[in-house]
């Protein structure tokens, strides 16, 4: 045998025992780990810290599977007032061995009971594939989870690393099914095209000027009226953009294309409406000021109108 061979060969016999024995030392410590786990909920349960017992078990049958731990989980869930937790964790009882027939009986009364509570998810897939619904526990695909009845948020982490996140409505006692392969249905881009009314004249009033004093006290009731308008659109300015951050919030709950253009378009109405009212303001109490230090000597007619128009009121007139 070479002198290299020699050198090979107890680092080959060393690596083969070792493994094994690594192997066994980490099973060993997650043994270990779990029984802590489950000691430390089983205090807390005795103590009346249901949640906190509760998430203990679960914690407990991630690192070593056990269907005892998922039941003592439900009781704790049940005791806490989770009914849609408590029905998770009676059902994946029910589906990981080693209940016995007592146990079993009875997760399978809660569970029925628990369900006419909450609504349930029922998610299909690729097998890899796993979910989540809000705090719930990570489940693997296909996946049956409950939720409280109104509005919720459901994780799909796929097996190529994709992550997809729906807001779902569910309501007590139905069922919904989700394809987590399948891409989520977004409703269509082209938001509907509502026609506007057409412009509104609301006349002011038209005013003879008989006399040159009377000139100055036209203009000033055209600036008044024009400040007015502007003061109008301001208001308007004002409501639509708390429309728009309302509907900016809706956007950033349910981020979709709807929503989304609904936002952008409140936004630059709102925009629109600040821009027209402040100049129409500005205009306004410009007249009124040029015509209070410099009043007007000659003999005019005067009229005035305001225009109501889809994106904003305009005032015109002749003078």
């Amino acid at each position: 045998m070479s002198r290299r061979l020699r050198l090979l060969l107890p680092l080959t016999l060393a690596l083969a025992v070792m493994s094994p024995t690594s192997a066994f030392g980490q099973d060993e410590a997650s043994k270990n780990e779990a029984r802590r786990l489950y000691g430390e909920a089983t205090q807390a349960f005795k103590e009346k810290r249901y949640p906190e017992a509760a998430l203990g078990f679960e914690a407990a049958h991630k690192l070593r599977r056990h269907a005892v731990a998922l039941y003592t989980a439900a009781q704790a869930w049940e005791a806490a007032g989770n009914a849609a937790r408590a029905a998770d964790a009676y059902n994946l009882a029910l589906e990981t061995p080693t209940l016995n027939s007592q146990q079993a009986s009875r997760a399978r009364q809660q569970l029925a009971k628990l369900k006419k509570q909450v609504g349930t998810i029922v998610v299909a897939g690729e097998e890899e594939s796993r979910v989540q619904l809000d705090d719930h526990m990570e489940l693997a695909i296909p996946a049956r989870i409950h939720g409280a009845p109104g509005s919720h948020a459901l994780i799909i982490v796929r097996s190529d690393g994709s992550v997809d996140r729906r807001t779902l409505t569910l309501n007590a006692g139905e069922s919904v099914e989700i394809d987590a392969d399948a891409a989520e249905e977004k409703p269509s881009e082209t938001p509907e095209k509502i026609p506007l009314a057409p412009p509104v004249k609301k006349p002011v009033r038209v005013i003879e000027a008989d006399r040159p004093s009377d000139s100055s006290r036209i203009w000033k009731t055209a600036g008044y009226a024009t400040a007015g308008a502007g003061l109008a659109a301001l208001a308007g300015a004002t409501v639509l953009g708390l429309s728009a951050k309302d509907a900016e919030t809706t956007f950033n709950e349910s981020p979709t294309s709807s929503t989304f253009n609904h936002a952008s378009d409140l936004q630059t109405r709102t925009n629109i409406m600040f821009a027209v009212g402040g100049v129409l303001t500005a205009a306004g109490v410009g007249i009124v000021v040029w015509q209070t230090l410099s009043p007007s000597k000659e003999k005019k007619t005067v009229s005035a109108q305001l225009t109501m128009g889809p994106r904003g009121v305009f005032a015109q007139g002749r003078f």
